[in-house]
């Protein structure tokens, strides 16, 4: 379930959008932990606006992030209300799903087991792909939302490779599509640990 911390009104449909997703995204990970035999455990989603503690240190403007911690996942407002203005509602979305990939990973016990966090962070796109393939298969999206998600993973991308950032603009499309096109097994190959 989504929690807000005063979300301004202006926001509400981007809100309402993110609820949606938020308890679908949810749905969909139950169904395929159920295929693995293990119970998904659904993170909590916040929204807030300004800069907030957590058990994760504090949450900044402009970002998305992942505690798992108190498995939350914490969306800072502005942020994705920018991302939905510049790029559309499903880059907004992809942004969260992109964190319930981290959600996964430590469910299935593969944070971190990756030799480099680039590793977690592609591997987290490729499961927001798995999530865009679910949704696209069950007439939630139109055409323009696989477009929207993959300009979000490129224009979110670094723009040099480093180990410990969140991969190239060339590398977060490419983890995208393989999640999109070849499903949550393929995504694996990001990690070390196959479940």
């Amino acid at each position: 379930m989504l929690a807000a911390s005063t979300v301004p009104a202006i926001g509400q449909t981007l809100y309402q959008k993110l609820i949606f997703a938020s308890r679908d995204i949810n749905t969909m990970w139950a169904r395929q932990f159920n295929t693995l035999g293990r119970i998904w455990i659904a993170p909590q989603t916040y929204v807030y606006i300004n800069r907030i503690p957590t058990p994760c240190g504090f949450m900044g403007n402009g970002n998305a992030q992942y505690c798992p911690r108190n498995n939350t996942i914490y969306l800072n407002h502005p942020f994705v209300n920018r991302v939905d203005r510049k790029v559309g509602d499903f880059a907004a979305v992809t942004v969260m799903a992109h964190e319930y990939g981290h959600a996964v990973q430590r469910s299935l016990g593969i944070s971190y087991a990756n030799r480099y966090p680039v590793q977690d962070e592609l591997q987290a796109d490729c499961f927001a792909g798995v999530y865009a393939k679910d949704a696209m298969a069950r007439g939630l999206l139109d055409a323009s939302d696989i477009p929207e998600a993959t300009a979000q993973s490129y224009s979110s991308g670094d723009s040099t490779f480093r180990w410990n950032a969140h991969g190239t603009a060339e590398q977060r499309v490419t983890a995208f599509r393989l999640g999109y096109l070849q499903g949550f097994q393929a995504c694996l190959s990001y990690a070390t640990w196959q479940p």
